[in-house]
């Protein structure tokens, strides 16, 4: 594309595109084209024909506005403004096809409508399960990211030294790469006190939030009670996005407990939160078929692949009042807890596999079944079954008195305390003798 020769020209501020074009062999077009993209070209001319409709025969800043303002049009904002803006910000093709659809569904008799040309979002999380949800309202442009709250700092490893949570880490690459962000030292948020009616802390933080008049809060895996005072803020709602088929399993550990249940299903749940713990009016929900073999890892990988696009869509169609609420019937409800350390310790010989299997199912992403032998800790790093066996053996233990294993076992991997992973052959004749 660029194709440099030597120039003596003497360059001005009235002269540079032509040296550009002069010294570097530039082809206008393509330079625009590749810089700017053909639908922000295009959106050009575009956004100066509304301008002048605005000014002219629009019912909202134009002569006829005198009489019809505030009668034809009661979409805020105003749906001239609004074409204006899906221009600036998408672009002439997509932008085109969001005006149009909002003229079309314009009617003078309707009610006020909030209907904004992108949403502005505070992203609620410290887990890692949070990362590609945040990365995709921020890569989407129907999107603007404007704060990101996590959980501060802890120690961590062996040395117990601070480290950052990987939504804080994740925050600060957005915060880079969005321009309107850069500058902004308040961008990330760790505040250890929210309520504003029982802490300073909790106040000072409603009132920054108050600024940043967002029109959703996006939760996810925060960890942390939100109080009604904090989800009151938002323009449109606040949101949740929780990792069951609600209202089954209400609570801190979803996808653990429908594998310890052995379920065949899960999904996704969106939300509108209240104050209760995920009793709020549902939005929408995303079902998953859970195999034999799927663990919560396997079920966590597929949340983060389709977990992210459904929300975005779910977001935008809620803020088009596309969608409803339903609201949960709370006598089907059923609750999960936090796990507790006792949960991943098995007795290969006196449980059976189905319980082996399905706390392995459960616990494989974090953090593994074990077993002890002579006060030291074998994790159970891969157990692979027969289905077809597994269901005539799934009450007889994983493991017998002598040793010998259940036979519906296809592969066993054991990683004693201190060792690397070995398989049971390894394990017997090396671990054990």
């Amino acid at each position: 594309m660029f194709q440099k020769i030597h120039s003596t020209t003497k360059r001005t501020s009235k002269t540079k595109l032509f040296w550009m074009i002069e010294v570097y062999r530039i082809n206008p077009l393509r330079f625009f084209r590749k810089k700017f993209g053909i639908n922000k070209i295009l959106a050009i001319p575009a956004i100066r024909f509304i301008r002048l409709y605005q000014y002219t025969l629009s019912p909202d800043k134009g002569l006829p506005s005198l009489r019809l303002k505030g009668r034809v049009c009661m979409h805020i904002p105003h749906c001239s403004q609004y074409s204006l803006q899906v221009m600036k910000r998408y672009g002439f093709w997509p932008g085109i096809g969001y005006a149009m659809d909002r003229v079309l569904h314009c009617t003078g008799g309707m009610h006020k409508i909030y209907d904004p040309d992108h949403y502005k979002v505070v992203f609620f999380s410290w887990a890692p399960i949070g990362v590609p949800f945040l990365q995709a309202l921020a890569q989407d442009k129907r999107f603007e990211i404007v704060w990101v709250v996590s959980q501060w700092d802890k120690p961590v490893g062996r040395w117990m030294e601070m480290a950052e949570n990987i939504i804080k880490i994740e925050g600060k690459k957005i915060q880079k790469s969005q321009p309107s962000t850069s500058q902004l030292s308040t961008f990330i948020q760790t505040p250890s006190k929210l309520n504003p009616e029982k802490s300073e802390e909790g106040r000072q933080f409603a009132e920054r939030l108050k600024e940043k008049n967002p029109d959703f809060l996006v939760v996810i895996a925060y960890g942390k009670i939100i109080p009604q005072a904090i989800l009151n803020i938002p323009t449109i709602a606040p949101i949740n996005v929780h990792g069951s088929l609600l209202p089954k399993y209400r609570g801190a550990s979803p996808i653990q407990s429908c594998l310890l249940n052995n379920d065949k299903e899960t999904g996704i749940t969106i939300m509108k939160m209240d104050a209760e713990m995920d009793t709020g009016n549902m939005i929408d929900k995303l079902w998953f078929k859970i195999g034999f073999d799927r663990t919560s890892k396997n079920i966590i990988e597929r949340f983060q692949t389709y977990g992210p696009k459904f929300l975005n869509d779910t977001l935008r169609k809620y803020g088009k009042k596309m969608l409803g609420e339903v609201k949960q019937d709370d006598s089907k409800a059923t609750y999960c807890s936090k796990i507790e350390k006792e949960s991943w310790l098995i007795d290969p010989r006196k449980d059976s596999l189905h319980d082996i299997y399905c706390k392995y199912r459960a616990y494989a992403q974090r953090p593994k079944i074990y077993f002890m032998i002579e006060d030291k800790r074998v994790i159970v790093e891969e157990l692979k079954l027969y289905e077809n066996i597994y269901m005539k053996e799934k009450d007889i233990p994983l493991m017998y008195q002598n040793n010998s294993l259940n036979e519906s076992v296809e592969h066993l991997s054991l990683k004693p305390e201190g060792k690397k992973a070995m398989d049971r052959k390894e394990f017997l004749h090396g671990y054990l003798r």
